[in-house]
């Protein structure tokens, strides 16, 4: 399939767009920091009416806290290790524009095998010495499912080392996948979008097609293969050189402008297809 260059257009937004699904780090921040812009621009989508799914490899713990700050409706965490949404005491859908009006309690799911995580946590301890500079990521100690290695956060590793410690994973049994600034392991057979695709299923009953046709996906890594290989309506807000040698399935569009400001202006475009008649 070839892959396309552009400038966000409102033309490559579905007709019938229900929602969107959006990785957190590179894709929502710039340097680590999420900024005011960027924030101002998800609200921006909430106030269309859409509804906004963060899709991360992120902590349990970071997905907790954006279920009360952000304007999202759920949140997949730890990279599709697990699903988190607020429901009411009768056990109903609590969606973003109605935290204002009553209270909430959370509803977790799990995709992964939480049994398998302590020998996963005890292989990667022995693994990490030969491979310097690799070290635990900084949420660590907040994750249910998933096992974070820091590789380019607070330390800076190759891109050789990423790749053997990946391939170690992956001879031991558990799958693994690199973020722009995490190592991610686990066990078990999810993946983002195996796990984005259940939950749109169990919450608003869309089926795979479904899913497919009204769902728009803005991711940045290789750990974002899967959801750009299921989704269809994507962009990719980093160039074709972040992906070429690490996935098989290569994001068919990417955005002119990278990081944030290419989710800034998917948002505007979202927004433009919303309002035209």
């Amino acid at each position: 399939m070839g892959c396309d260059t552009t400038d966000a257009s409102e033309e490559a937004i579905p007709n019938s767009l229900y929602g969107v699904l959006t990785d957190v780090d590179g894709t929502l921040t710039l340097q680590g920091q999420l900024r005011a812009s960027t924030y101002e621009a998800l609200w921006s989508l909430h106030h269309i009416g859409l509804t906004i799914i963060p899709v991360t490899g992120r902590s349990a713990a970071w997905g907790h806290m954006m279920l009360h700050q952000w304007p999202i409706d759920a949140v997949i965490a730890e990279s599709g290790g697990l699903a988190m949404w607020r429901v009411n005491p009768s056990g109903d859908l609590v969606t973003a524009d109605q935290l204002d009006r009553q209270g909430f309690q959370l509803e977790i799911q799990y995709f992964g095998d939480i049994s398998a995580r302590k020998d996963l946590v005890s292989l990667a301890e022995q693994w990490m010495p030969h491979y310097p500079p690799l070290c635990w990521a900084s949420d660590q100690s907040q994750r249910l499912v998933d096992i974070a290695i820091d590789w380019n956060e607070q330390v800076k590793a190759p891109r050789d080392v990423v790749t053997r410690f990946i391939e170690r994973c992956h001879k031991e049994g558990y799958r693994a996948r690199a973020s722009n600034v995490h190592i991610n392991a686990w066990a078990g057979q999810f993946d983002k979008a195996s796990s984005s695709l259940n939950l749109l299923k169990k919450l608003f009953d869309h089926d795979h097609q479904r899913a497919q046709s009204s769902w728009f996906f803005l991711g940045d890594a290789p750990n974002d293969e899967s959801m750009f290989a299921n989704f269809p309506h994507h962009v990719a807000v980093q160039g074709p050189e972040h992906f070429q040698g690490h996935v098989e399935h290569m994001p068919k569009r990417y955005a002119s402008a990278k990081a944030s400001a290419g989710f800034e202006a998917w948002a505007q475009a979202i927004q433009r297809a919303i309002r035209s008649p």
